[in-house]
């Protein structure tokens, strides 16, 4: 879950970052909620395919919730354009990508 507090960090930073000047209500909550909702999702579905015995390999393009999450988000609740909502979506995105490799790597020189 760390990664997922440094996700958000550098998600809320870009956000505004892309977004200064302009009062759309994109804050820390939404920033957070972008990368935790997913996050949540994935977990319980790796749970219960835990529990069930399901391969997880099946469960990687859940992955692709990082994108969806914050697209619909942002365009339903923030009245973003479909456009400018897709690219914020894939910078949510590209940004869990790299912190969570970025991570895992960290942790697989500690372990060594």
């Amino acid at each position: 879950m760390l990664q997922v507090l440094i996700s958000a960090g550098v998600v809320f930073i870009l956000l505004k970052f892309l977004e200064r000047g302009k009062n759309r209500g994109l804050d820390g909550f939404a920033s957070i909620a972008f990368v935790l909702v997913p996050a949540l999702l994935i977990l319980l579905a790796n749970i219960g395919a835990g529990i069930i015995g399901v391969d997880k390999r099946f469960l990687v393009p859940l992955a692709l919730l990082y994108f969806i999450v914050p697209l619909f988000m942002l365009r339903l609740q923030f009245d973003l354009s479909w456009g400018r909502s897709f690219l914020y979506g894939l910078f949510v995105f590209l940004v869990v990508l790299v912190v969570d490799s970025l991570f895992y790597l960290m942790i697989g020189f500690i372990r060594r």
